[in-house]
């Protein structure tokens, strides 16, 4: 027990430069040294956790001693970190561990009494804690849940941390949320992959001649030092009993209308301050409106490439997650690749991610009715159909109903569910921002607050005037002209690039078969020779940025692979090479497809 101001040590000090020195950019919140100093030395460390012993600990990790391929493992409590530095020990290479500790307190106890070096420094183990970055454990969730792990995830509760039934069960239903979002966007993936490789290929001059979503962080957090307000309007009935009141919020919100909200909110002679499309199917009648083109757009790349062609404002593209041409080229000339939008399935879910991300502390819900209002299923400014309007309503599949924001409740069916579970996972990760919904109609969003939108105009929204397009407009293009010049060089030679990188998938797929020949007749020593070789192989996957278009033509093979994989009772070693060996191929029939398409891209250098 400590109820003092701990004198900080050495000790402390090694074990925060080993957490410092394990992360790289791209995690940067989960560096929680400086953070954890600071608390340290401002706030006394009074805990009454109970920490086991060594024998204790070694008994608890061996339950965890078999080698499952790209096990993942999600934990309450870090303890004195024995149970984790263990477990760790008995794990492999592609197996990790992601843990949210509850007990600040106890945490600093322990990185001031012990020598944790060894386990803060391993990049297998991650740790969000509470009052540090803990509201960032959704994020970690969402980002390491993938197709790949899916079926293969444990979660659990350390000993001397079973009160935190309340952080387990949230923990558990983050992870449930993200494995049904996996199994939806795979399903999602296989339907679009063709049409989303032909929009991007189409996209791409456009891509590089425009800016990208970092550059409006940037200039939004700077923006946000103290905070703002941001308004998400979308498409939901609802939004036909209150739109006309967004008039009194422009220059005191940011107003940020996603793409089926577009026609009603100009049609009301609302001007808002941006919009984003992040659907690659998403239909041009949405962006039908005369205006839609002078208003600044947040685009995936992915996005059909139609709608590019009728905008004449500021474009903004915001990243996929893969090594691809723009952010390859990122990385290159700014240290840094294309930022991503957290997404939970539809465009309001990416709309609350970015506008978390421009630092809006303040978010306002318009139109986000997530249920069959009414009877119908959008604002009738979407479609210009209120016959479609009330069809989609009443002939939806898997139908089932919710808690309606007024009490009671209402028909949704089982997608928009899944988006209102994603808000509610984001609202309870997120405490440092107020969610109001001034929907006045349907789901109720659990952790938001519930307000009149006429009401929340009028106690949250500045009014000190802000021009937020002008802001916007006045963030330059990403690449200048010179870089420009080498990307397009790149583009225009791009099947050249291509026969380049079939040669050396040809060489791998000979690697592998004669891998398969030297486990054969048990030479270890060839083994280890061939094996450096495909490694250098299945590394292309994330350096090459041809990669990312190429395994959008080969992702049914892809995902059949890893079935193979999943349902093989024969030796793991022979399954893998024939799967290799299969993707390889799909990869290279990906590459003819290719080339016949990328006059899409090289049809637009100018």
């Amino acid at each position: 027990l400590w109820s003092y101001y701990m004198e900080l040590n050495k000790v402390f000090y090694d074990n925060m430069n080993a957490i410092r020195n394990r992360y790289d950019n791209q995690e940067t919140f989960l560096d929680v040294s400086d953070a954890l100093t600071e608390y340290a030395l401002n706030n006394d460390g009074n805990s009454q956790m109970l920490y086991p012993d060594n024998q204790m600990a070694m008994a608890w990790a061996d339950n965890f001693k078999e080698q499952v391929i790209n096990r993942t493992y999600y934990l309450i409590g870090f303890s004195d970190g024995k149970f984790i530095t263990c477990l760790l020990r008995n794990l492999n290479d592609t197996n990790s561990v992601y843990i949210y500790e509850p007990d600040i307190s106890s945490f600093i106890n322990v990185l001031n009494t012990y020598n944790l070096t060894e386990c803060l420094s391993d990049k297998r183990m991650a740790i969000c804690v509470e009052g540090i970055n803990g509201d960032g454990f959704f994020d970690v969730i969402v980002s390491t849940v993938t197709y790949d792990n899916c079926r293969l995830l444990m979660a659990g509760v350390l000993p001397g941390y079973e009160k935190y039934t309340k952080e387990y069960e949230d923990m558990c239903k983050m992870i449930s949320y993200r494995i049904e979002t996996v199994q939806f966007d795979m399903i999602t993936e296989m339907q679009l992959c063709h049409q989303m490789v032909t929009n991007k290929m189409g996209n791409m001059c456009d891509i590089i001649k425009q800016r990208s979503i970092n550059q409006l962080i940037d200039k939004f957090n700077e923006l946000n030092k103290n905070g703002g307000t941001a308004i998400i309007v979308s498409a939901g009935p609802s939004l036909d009993k209150n739109v006309e009141d967004l008039k009194k919020a422009e220059g005191k919100a940011m107003i940020i209308a996603v793409d089926t909200a577009l026609k009603t909110v100009l049609r009301a002679g609302v001007r808002p301050d941006l919009t984003i499309c992040v659907d690659p199917r998403k239909e041009i009648e949405f962006f039908g409106h005369e205006q839609f083109k002078d208003v600044p757009a947040v685009f995936e790349m992915e996005i059909p490439s139609a709608i590019i062609d009728m905008h004449s404002g500021s474009r903004f593209y915001a990243g996929s997650g893969e090594e691809d041409i723009p952010n390859h080229y990122r990385k290159l000339y700014f240290g840094e690749g294309y930022k991503t939008i957290a997404g939970g399935g539809s465009v309001a879910n990416s709309a609350f991610s970015l506008a978390m991300e421009l630092g809006f502390k303040t978010i306002i819900l318009v139109g986000q009715d997530l249920a069959f209002t009414d009877g119908k299923g959008h604002t009738k400014g979407a479609y210009d159909n209120e016959e479609k309007n009330v069809k989609d309503a009443t002939q939806a599949e898997y139908v089932c109903e919710v808690e309606s924001i007024d009490g009671g409740t209402v028909k949704t069916e089982t997608r928009m569910r899944s988006y209102l579970r994603w808000f509610e996972n984001s609202i309870a990760a997120h405490k440092e921002i107020k969610v109001i919904d001034a929907t006045e109609g349907g789901a109720l969003i659990h952790g938001s607050k519930v307000m009149k939108l006429s009401e929340v105009i009028q106690s949250e929204c500045s009014m000190n005037a802000i021009d937020y397009r002008e802001v916007i407009n006045s963030i330059p293009q990403q690449f200048d002209d010179d870089m420009q010049k080498e990307i397009f060089g790149y583009l225009a030679d791009i099947n050249t690039a291509i026969d380049e990188l079939e040669a050396e998938i040809n060489g791998g797929i000979k690697a592998y078969n004669d891998l398969a020949g030297a486990i054969r007749v048990g030479n270890t020593s060839l083994v280890s020779e061939i094996m450096k070789k495909v490694r250098a192989v299945n590394e292309l996957e994330e350096k090459e940025p041809l990669f990312s278009l190429i395994k959008r033509y080969a992702v049914e093979d892809r995902y059949n692979v890893k079935e193979d994989l999943y349902q093989s009772e024969t030796d793991d070693t022979m399954a893998a090479i024939n799967g290799g060996i299969k993707l390889l191929k799909s990869y290279i029939n990906g590459m003819e497809i290719m080339k016949t398409e990328t006059h899409l891209c090289t049809d637009k250098i100018n």
